[in-house]
């Protein structure tokens, strides 16, 4: 109590006292002031009972409000973290509202105002708790995005901001009734004070009388202090037990007055706190924001709210929302009445929300992928910043379905509407890939899924879904399609016939050579096979084909008839393989060996006879000096046949850096071994400079000295050039080999790496100078090579194995189909394996959503009638019987009409789940649309256990659903349908919907 009214309040005694002496003036007016004063008294009492509850009702209301607080934080905290300790804090919260909320309308009975405020303070709180449950339930269900949607809501915020204003608004309206009856109690101690005095002059001359007036002044007076302490004792209680921080504080912040929750959360006790200044605890950063609204407080008398971090005990950081007001007293001395609330698990929260958001964000915009979604009943369309960023649009710009779809280009709007319409019609999903024209003026390729979304009534009411920037795919596309053609004219411009046949041996793919060969147009060769070309069948080449197609490669010479030429073509056939193993086709080759056959003839027939050798033979004498030239050679340097040699030298003949290499190398050479092979150069006829294959031949007289030297010369120009043109072969099918999107290695018998594309050196994470050369076990590991051990084998036995495996990876593991080809020789014999593999992760994933989205209802989970379809179809090989339950919910329509669509989802979604825990593993579960559902049982031996599934689920729809604070009954009817899988199951499904409505009949009769 301040130590001003403590005097004050004794001077006041003291002229009680003297006022009581003048009080026995006369009996008549003791017994007037007796009966004020008890009268008095009696009000008193009711006021200070009065204030005492308001005091309790006060704490009751600030009690909710924190459950509020509570609930709400530790709400948010489960649904972005999916701590179970979050949601067991959010339960314990909940608990004990139950014995709280009727405390609101007892509150009410003080007035009626504050029975206004506490009746829309307890709707806006049921209405919270309510959008609480229901984000857990959707966390629970496996829907952690909606729930996260639910809480950001503006419906949840504002939600939430009207439950603590209306609670705020209680506590105020309290706060001012207690200060009413805290005046009325000043008001009438004061008016008992008046007639103290007024008695007292008037009671003076009975001295006797006004003693004993004055005594009992006394034990009123002295029954009144005590009351008030008791009635103070009671509030300091109350705030010194609420959870909430409170402080009394000069206008240059020093504390005169802090709760002990004030000192708990700075790890002081209440006393040291005393004359500190508030702005020491006030987090960095925040102390000149906190002072300047605080001076705007104190000079304004306006209330402020705001939050800033404190530097909680142990140095750590503790978020607080304050309520700041102003104060004065008697004197007109103006303090600072702050109540603070610990946010601090909010504010985490809220944290781990805007991370969550942003990792969205970012991920989404390393993706290119943004979503939409589009309202048919309100038109309005909804675009996540990604879309937007695609667009080039700014956050503020309103999309409508024409100024949308005015982005794409007019033959993409086409596209587009047609795409949309046809969704909404058959309800299957879109996905094109547009152009579209953004609002900064790029031309942007996009891809756009679409799928609708049904309402209540069956029909659609929404579209969502997602738009990608394929751009750099589209370009890289455009490069792969270059790349193509580049092929394509390499392959035009090779002297080589390439041609691709499938296993029907009809031609898919053939080069200009072949165009040529055939003398037809490219495109009426594609397609056909040779008989439909009219060429002549033969068996041989019919034969070689059939094994190409069958596994075995294929290199053979055949004749054939070109012009009136009679050709040698060598071809190779070599099969091709698809993703499972399966040979798809096989590529050839034809090369015209005819020149070569008929030289190769010549040689054979005229190696004996040098004078006709084409060979350039020169004979020379150990100064080099010609000595013979055959005729060959005299053709090809120009001379006569009859022209002398005598004189030439054979260094004229050569280039320059034939005759250095002859000091150097050959000659060396021939002293040591007598002979020296290898490539020179010569100068020819007019100069021209030939490669030739060049054999040096040292003869020896008698005493083992070089006399004189032979040479063979072989014109090795085509050779030099097939070697150039074998070399830019081999080159391109290096370079078909490395750019392929697929792993490829090649192993010999040693199980030693011969080959290995770049594909492989990532798979492995090694580069090839590690891996060519060495094992499979020194590359792969031990374990992956006992594995593989058995797979490779096959393959060196002759055999195509592919399989297909998975390889766990950080985040998602991949799928790979894997193919060991037996690497054949000429002779068919297995010298290796060829390793292919292939990511199919795409292709599986995309199977198992495409079956999922196809198969199963979005809201509980259960089969649709497509995916109750297939099931039936499955069972239909067993040939054994089945039943068949057809259920219809009863009462369910009031659950929408009363508690809203939302609560009726979660209805069918735990009814669902229940439906789920009633039958077996191989058993079917589906919702067929509303409130129907159909169970099938397999392999029955009769109908008696579909009869007693079928009570047993009345019995599961008649229990309690738990709808966030409250919960519903309904009911359930079921029919009975039993036969064999063969029967058309529609036929069943009627047969026990006719079951179902008779039991309805029956019910009601």
């Amino acid at each position: 109590m301040n130590p001003k009214n403590i005097q004050r309040r004794r001077r006041q005694q003291r002229m009680l006292y003297i006022t009581a002496v003048a009080l026995a003036v006369t009996l008549v007016a003791l017994a007037a002031s007796i009966y004020s004063l008890q009268r008095q008294t009696r009000a008193a009492d009711e006021e200070l009972r009065l204030q005492a509850d308001l005091g309790g009702q006060l704490r009751k209301a600030l009690s909710i409000l924190a459950i509020l607080d509570e609930a709400e934080s530790t709400q948010r905290a489960y649904v972005l973290t999916g701590k179970p300790d979050y949601l067991a804090s959010y339960q314990e919260a909940v608990s004990n509202l139950p014995e709280l909320l009727p405390e609101l309308d007892r509150i009410a009975d003080f007035d009626t105002g504050i029975a206004m405020k506490a009746a829309s303070a307890k709707r806006a709180i049921n209405s919270k708790f309510f959008e609480l449950a229901q984000s857990i339930a959707l966390y629970q269900a496996g829907q952690p995005d909606k729930a996260v949607e639910l809480i950001q809501s503006e419906l949840s915020l504002s939600t939430q901001r009207r439950a603590r204003e209306e609670l705020r608004s209680v506590a105020d309206k309290i706060r001012t009734e207690r200060e009413k009856v805290a005046a009325e109690i000043k008001k009438t101690g004061e008016t008992r004070q008046s007639s103290v005095v007024a008695a007292a002059g008037a009671l003076g001359i009975a001295v006797l009388l006004a003693a004993l007036q004055t005594g009992l002044l006394l034990a009123a007076r002295t029954r009144y202090e005590k009351d008030l302490a008791a009635s103070e004792k009671r509030h300091r209680q109350i705030v010194e037990e609420q959870s909430e921080l409170v402080s009394l504080a000069l206008a240059d912040g020093t504390l005169v007055c802090v709760n002990p929750a004030y000192g708990r959360h700075l790890g002081r006790r209440p006393q040291e706190l005393l004359g500190c200044s508030l702005f020491d605890h006030v987090g960095p950063g925040h102390v000149e924001e906190v002072r300047s609204m605080l001076t705007r407080v104190i000079e304004t008398g306006e209330p402020a709210h705001g939050e800033n971090p404190m530097v909680a005990h142990g140095g750590g950081e503790m978020w607080v929302a304050w309520t700041n007001s102003v104060q004065e007293d008697d004197d007109g001395v103006r303090f600072l009445h702050s109540v603070g609330r610990d946010i601090t698990a909010q504010k985490r929260a809220e944290r781990a929300l805007r991370e969550s958001q942003d990792f969205l964000l970012k991920t989404g915009s390393l993706a290119g992928v943004g979503g939409w979604e589009v309202n048919f009943h309100t038109g309005k369309i909804y675009w996540s910043e990604q879309v937007r960023r695609i667009h080039g649009v700014d956050d503020d710009f309103e999309p409508t379905i024409d100024t949308a779809t005015e982005f794409f280009t007019q033959e993409a709007q086409s596209a587009l509407t047609a795409a949309v319409v046809a969704s909404s019609d058959t309800g299957i999903p879109f996905d094109l890939e547009l152009p579209l024209n953004s609002a900064d003026g790029r031309l942007v390729q996009v891809r756009i899924v679409g799928e609708v979304r049904n309402g209540e009534d069956g029909r659609p009411a929404s579209m969502s879904g997602a738009l990608q920037d394929i751009s750099d795919r589209k370009v890289l596309e455009a490069q792969l399609r270059e790349s193509e053609q580049f092929v394509r004219e390499i392959t035009d411009n090779l002297p080589v016939r390439i041609a691709y046949l499938d296993s029907e041996g009809r031609y898919q793919f053939v080069n200009d050579a072949h165009v040529q060969r055939f003398g037809v147009p490219r495109d009426q060769i594609l397609g056909r096979s040779r008989v439909e070309l009219k060429r002549n069948r033969d068996a041989a080449i019919e034969e070689r084909l059939s094994e190409a197609l069958l596994g075995t490669p294929q290199r053979f010479v055949f004749e054939e008839v070109v012009g009136d030429q009679t050709r040698l073509i060598e071809s190779q056939m070599v099969p091709a393989y698809s993703a499972d193993g399966s040979i798809k086709g096989v590529y050839t080759t034809g090369s015209d060996i005819t020149e070569l056959k008929q030289t190769e003839r010549r040689l054979r027939d005229l190696t004996d006879i040098l004078e006709i050798t084409p060979d350039m033979v020169v004979q020379t004498d150990k100064t080099g000096e010609i000595q013979y030239m055959n005729p060959a050679a005299r053709s090809r340097v120009g001379l006569a046949l009859d022209a002398p040699v005598k004189g030439r030298n054979f260094a004229e003949f050569n280039t320059e850096h034939t005759n250095m290499l002859f000091d150097i190398e050959i000659l060396p050479a021939i002293k040591r071994e007598g002979a020296w092979t290898g490539e020179t150069t010569v100068v020819v006829d007019k100069g021209e400079v030939v490669p030739v294959s060049h054999m040096v031949i040292g003869h020896r007289d008698g005493q083992g000295r070089i006399a004189r030297f032979s040479a063979v010369m072989r014109d090795i120009s085509r050779a030099v050039q097939s070697r150039k043109e074998l070399a830019r072969q081999t080159a391109t099918l290096i370079s078909v080999v490395e750019t392929i999107p697929a792993v490829v290695a090649v192993v010999g018998t040693d199980f030693r790496y011969r080959l290995a594309n770049r594909q492989f050196e990532a798979w492995q994470q090694c580069t090839r100078e590690r891996i060519v050369g060495r094992t499979v076990e020194e590359v792969i590991g031990a374990e992956q090579f006992q594995h593989s051990l058995p797979i490779a084998n096959r393959a060196f036995a002759g055999e195509t194995v592919q399989y297909e495996k998975t390889i766990p990876r950080e985040g998602q593991p991949r799928h790979v189909s894997i193919s060991y080809i037996p690497l054949r020789l000429e002779d068919g014999t297995v010298d290796g394996l060829v390793m292919v593999a292939q990511d199919i992760t795409l292709h599986k994933l995309e199977a198992e959503r495409l079956l999922d989205l196809s198969e199963r209802d979005v809201l509980t989970g259960l089969l649709n009638r497509s995916g109750l379809n297939t099931y039936l179809n499955c069972r239909k090989a067993g040939g054994e019987a089945i039943g068949v339950i057809y259920v219809d919910l009863d009462y369910f329509k009031p659950v929408n009409d009363t508690y809203g669509h939302a609560a009726g989802d979660e209805v069918l979604r735990q009814f669902a789940q229940r439906l789920r825990g009633l039958v077996r593993p191989t058993d079917a579960v589906a919702r067929l649309g509303g409130d129907e559902f159909v169970i099938v049982l397999a392999g029955l031996p009769d109908e008696a256990p579909a009869v007693a599934l079928s009570r047993k689920v009345s019995e599961a729809a008649a229990l309690p659903f738990h709808l966030g604070t409250g919960t519903v009954t309904i009911g359930a009817s079921a029919g009975v349908a039993f036969g064999s899988p063969m029967q058309a199951w529609e036929q069943m499904l009627e047969q026990a919907d006719a079951a179902l409505y008779a039991e309805k009949g029956n019910r009601r009769r």
